[in-house]
């Protein structure tokens, strides 16, 4: 003969709530894609270029003690400047 246990009582839950992610809080901001950037505001720019330039392009940071994103921003400058674009 086999007897039903009683189930253990539920427990609250102390922990709380999480607080919502930077990101999370973002997102609904942004509801509807229609948050347009800051001129001033950082946003990620993607794209593919080839092992080997991505390396000498790393080194080279190093080398000087830039970041690779401010080797991209001064070439870009200067490539502008030399091309007489404003």
């Amino acid at each position: 003969m086999t007897v039903a246990a009683p189930k253990p009582p539920r427990r609250n839950n102390t922990k709380g709530t999480a607080p919502a992610s930077p990101l999370a809080a973002e997102a609904l901001t942004k509801a509807g894609h229609t948050h347009q950037a800051a001129p001033e505001e950082l946003v990620t720019a993607n794209f593919k270029v080839d092992a080997q330039f991505k390396h000498d392009l790393k080194m080279f940071a190093a080398m000087h003690k830039m970041s690779m994103v401010d080797v991209l921003r001064q070439g870009f400058a200067l490539l502008k400047e030399s091309k007489g674009s404003r």
